[in-house]
């Protein structure tokens, strides 16, 4: 009987192997300072988040508190769209750590990804033309083949350097298509801006 309970607790102890996420040690903390840009049409986006040990204590009232990088007091990271016809800013906003952005060829909407996990509750926002915050996902614990995390600094998620990113509006509704590591679409469905 003995050994009936060894195969069965070695066939269950391979299966969590197989079925868990890959999770990687981290060397150091994640400490960069990003400035990213991305543009269609006539309307530029641009992000900027500072990780450095400077803004590490608004950083830390912030994830060990309210978790929520959308608000004011967050001064280290924000994303903005210019009409660049105008030269008008269309909107400013406070967001997570953002390692990707890209604009929508019709200029309805910013998606903004990241690989960053560490003080990053968010790893895909998207926002519309007038700034109105329409999706924001954590992609922690994504189990999904060819995902990787570390411990605490990144999550590799998306398709880097440049993933393939849809918006398909059907009605009232819109899916955001982006490319895994492993070439698969993922859809995140949101409320269609009218």
């Amino acid at each position: 009987m003995n050994k009936c309970y060894a195969t069965v607790a070695c066939m269950a102890l391979s299966l969590l192997v197989v079925t868990s996420t890959t999770a990687h040690a981290d060397r150091g903390g994640y400490g960069k300072v990003v400035d990213l840009r991305a543009e269609a049409g006539t309307s530029r986006a641009e992000h900027h988040h500072d990780w450095s040990p400077s803004t590490r204590a608004a950083r830390w009232k912030m994830i060990s508190s309210t978790k929520n990088p959308f608000g004011v007091e967050n001064d280290y990271s924000y994303l903005r769209l210019y009409d660049e016809l105008t030269g008008i800013e269309l909107f400013r906003r406070p967001v997570p750590a953002l390692t990707h952005i890209w604009v929508s060829p019709d200029s309805k909407y910013v998606v903004g990804l990241s690989n960053v996990k560490v003080w990053n509750p968010y790893q895909l926002v998207v926002f519309s033309r007038s700034g109105d915050r329409v999706l924001e996902r954590s992609m922690a614990g994504v189990n999904w083949p060819g995902v990787w995390e570390s411990v605490t600094n990144s999550i590799k998620w998306y398709k880097e350097r440049v993933p393939q990113i849809t918006v398909v509006e059907d009605g009232t509704t819109a899916t955001l298509s982006i490319e895994d590591p492993s070439g698969v679409l993922r859809q995140f469905k949101f409320p269609a801006v009218r």
